[in-house]
């Protein structure tokens, strides 16, 4: 294990007015004791369990008001912007989540990382074969990060990447035959044998097209070396295994120098790359996590968070949250993890969708008022997972009511019943309401939906914070085990609409 008493801060990207990790994550914990408590509030039961009069009074009076068009969240969550008319506290908590979060717009530099300017070519010498089966948003993560690990494998003459949490393997081909210039070898490993066979076939139908017409016509130089610079294993991965992934990766290297990488490494899958990091001989690691709903934490933490619920990590395995020694005493639970998946940035860019988005949600947490008191659930009980309604679901609970359609009830109404009717029936729930129950919760509720978004709103705020919470963690986590000499870096690699997920995490030892 290598240890650093100083944290190696200045390849991690702060928000303005911050020039310490240490002051950041001060700021970051304190706005969490402060307000934390709208990311615990899930959305399913909004109404049973009364979340909007956790509110300050003068919120629930602004966003009450029948002035206020909900609308103007879109806005608040996605560009901080509030109406004249917003109370002082507000407005100040919109300000101050906006300021700490961390920065997520892509910029031109790599802090930390020698990456030469040709950019646009190297994305332009990426032939289209290679690249087959992604969607544009893989596309682009694939060629931006590739180029990254790439530079990161040449800078510290690494003779082998491991792709952890490999999938399909479209950063492996892409790595091992396009953006190759390191000439290092790719060990592509997924806990699942189906994405590998997946991939093994992707990668003899890349192999095959390499030695063809069009590739040579492309300027593509064919060497047999390539057969071989792809291989695959499957190895479950957690937070107890770390060190059988580290062992695995540097096997049978002549000099030991390996690395890691993972685009999209889903939870904990990301706390224990880094966790092999720390506790192996690598000589770098380039990662983008996701997935932070899927993040363990340890239950012996939750003292005055009783309550809440948690990922809990397996006896005595070290838990995904929190890594670094500066959170030690953070605790932060499923919902807040959940919270900070959200992407309020793209919300500005799909009003519409956004808007559908929160009748969506409000008909969920209405559903679930409508089971406790008309359907016999007990407040207690676990939330029922509904899943996707789908076009057929909701025609054939539409089909099943039509006789009880009356004029009396509104459209509105009747597309509550319908939702209803069909999510209990995906639930093969005991127990199928009437139109007019379902009509009478609608109209009795109907005002929750304004609350429910503002809360949605106010929450997905807290989810950004959350996140940055989550960074400055492995951030500061990998400076404590990079040793002396070594770089850490943290910054938005992808434009954060089209990828959400968008910062990558790298190490690189001396």
């Amino acid at each position: 294990m290598h240890s650093s008493s100083k944290l190696i801060t200045s390849s991690v990207t702060l928000p303005e007015g911050y020039d310490s990790i240490d002051i950041y994550a001060d700021a970051l914990c304190r706005a969490y004791r402060d307000y934390g408590y709208l990311a615990q509030m899930h959305i399913v039961d909004f109404f049973v369990s009364g979340h909007w009069k956790q509110l300050p009074l003068e919120w629930q009076e602004y966003f009450d008001n029948e002035d206020f068009d909900i609308a103007e969240l879109i806005d608040m969550a996605s560009a901080a912007t509030v109406a004249p008319g917003c109370p002082e506290s507000l407005r100040t908590y919109v300000q101050q989540m906006f300021a700490l979060q961390f920065p997520r717009t892509k910029t031109r530099a790599k802090p930390g990382v020698d990456i030469s300017n040709q950019k646009q070519q190297h994305q332009t010498q990426i032939p289209k074969y290679f690249l087959g089966g992604m969607s544009p948003k893989k596309h682009a993560e694939v060629v931006e990060l590739s180029q990254l690990i790439n530079s990161v494998a040449v800078n510290t003459g690494c003779r082998r990447i491991a792709d952890v949490g490999a999938g399909q393997g479209y950063l492996t081909r892409v790595l091992a035959y396009a953006n190759s210039s390191s000439k290092a070898e790719l060990l592509a490993i997924d806990h699942d044998w189906k994405q590998a066979r997946g991939a093994e076939k992707y990668q003899e139908s890349t192999l095959k097209r390499l030695k063809g017409p069009r590739a040579r016509s492309d300027g593509f130089e064919w060497d047999d070396s390539l057969t071989s610079r792809i291989t695959h294993d499957v190895q479950a991965i957690d937070m107890q295994t770390t060190g059988a992934l580290g062992d695995l990766c540097k096997k049978n290297i002549d000099d030991g120098r390996f690395m890691l990488c993972g685009l999209h490494a889903c939870g904990d899958l990301s706390s224990a790359v880094l966790k092999t990091f720390a506790e192996s001989d690598a000589a770098a690691v380039v990662l983008v996590p996701c997935c932070y709903n899927h993040i363990t934490e340890n239950a012996k933490q939750t003292d005055s968070c009783a309550d809440v619920p948690l990922n809990q990590s397996a006896p005595g395995a070290q838990p995904g949250f929190p890594l670094s020694t500066r959170f030690s005493s953070v605790f932060l639970g499923t919902n807040s993890l959940k919270a900070a998946c959200q992407a309020a940035p793209r919300w500005e860019h799909d009003a519409e969708g956004t808007m559908e988005s929160f009748r969506r949600n409000f008909f969920r947490a209405l559903l679930h008022y409508l089971m406790v008191t008309d359907g016999g659930l007990s407040t207690s009980a676990k939330f029922p997972v509904v899943g996707k309604i789908t076009a057929t679901d909701l025609q054939r609970a539409s089909d099943e009511a039509h006789d009880q359609f009356t004029d009396e009830f509104s459209e509105e109404d009747k597309d509550f019943a319908v939702y209803a009717r069909a999510a209990l029936a995906k639930l093969q729930y005991p127990w199928v309401p009437t139109v007019a129950q379902c009509a009478r919760c609608h109209r009795e509720m109907r005002h929750g939906l304004k609350q429910m978004a503002a809360v949605w709103a106010l929450r997905s705020m807290v989810g950004a914070l959350i996140e940055s919470i989550l960074v400055v963690d492995r951030a500061a986590y990998l400076s404590e085990h990079c040793g002396a000499g070594g770089t850490v870096g943290a910054f938005a690699l992808f434009d954060p609409v089209t990828s959400p997920r968008n910062i990558v995490l790298v190490a690189q030892r001396k």
